[in-house]
């Protein structure tokens, strides 16, 4: 039962460094805040594609 819950305790460790990394590429990049917006979006939805896909397709 442990294993089932386990990926959720780690997500914050995903989450919160891609939705950062996504932001600090668009202000390196176009230096506005609506791209930065944009990338902390793309940066949670990566995040979001590898907790629930990629670490699933290992488990198994």
């Amino acid at each position: 039962m442990k294993t089932q819950n386990n990926h959720r305790a780690y997500s914050a460790y995903y989450v919160v460094p891609a939705m950062l990394c996504g932001i600090a590429t668009a202000c390196l990049v176009t230096g506005s805040v609506g791209y930065m917006v944009l990338g902390a979006i793309f940066g949670l939805l990566s995040a979001g594609f590898w907790i629930n896909v990629v670490q699933h397709g290992e488990e198994a």
